[in-house]
């Protein structure tokens, strides 16, 4: 069961399916876990907002991703770690990243104190110019991430270990 666990790149296309699956696996195996993808389209509209209209759909958006990001945080051995922000996510300015991604803040890969998990973000124009600003902001924030946009790594930043299968959960 171990190897199962711990050989596998498991493949997340929602946040939900990450929450849901974490309490059919004993906390051991869950520990075994060492490299998950991430795959989110966030919506821009779960970030807080002055608008009380909006502030339901920012609690129940909000509270699903903390949920996500505490399960990611009790995987013990993660080593791997990426999250790609896909489509059209985020409509306001990119000094908001940083609050969607505070749940993320004491995420350390073990092993590897030196290795960042990685953020890619969607293939626009405006996210390409804005990454080293945006590294530089979560840096601020102490949350230690790599910021790619999608095209800078395809094909670079997400190489699986040789003979590592993926699992993946929509």
């Amino acid at each position: 069961m171990h190897i199962l666990y711990s050989s596998n790149t498991f493949e997340f296309s929602n946040t939900w399916s990450l929450t849901y699956l974490r309490p059919t696996i004993p906390a051991d195996q869950w520990n075994a876990i060492r490299t998950v993808d991430l795959k989110w389209a966030f919506p821009g509209h779960w970030l807080p907002s002055k608008d009380p209209v909006k502030s339901v759909y920012v609690w129940a958006g909000r509270q699903q991703w903390v949920e996500t990001c505490k399960a990611i945080l009790l995987m013990k051995n993660l080593e791997d770690f990426t999250l790609h922000l896909t489509g059209n996510w985020f409509g306001e300015p990119i000094e908001k990243v940083p609050v969607f991604l505070e749940p993320l803040k004491g995420l350390c890969l073990k092993n590897h104190p030196q290795r960042r998990w990685k953020i890619l973000l969607p293939p626009q124009p405006y996210y390409k110019k804005e990454t080293t600003k945006l590294n530089d902001m979560m840096q601020k924030e102490s949350i230690y991430c790599e910021i790619h946009d999608a095209v800078q790594c395809s094909g670079g930043c997400v190489k699986p270990a040789l003979g590592l299968r993926s699992v993946t959960y929509s």
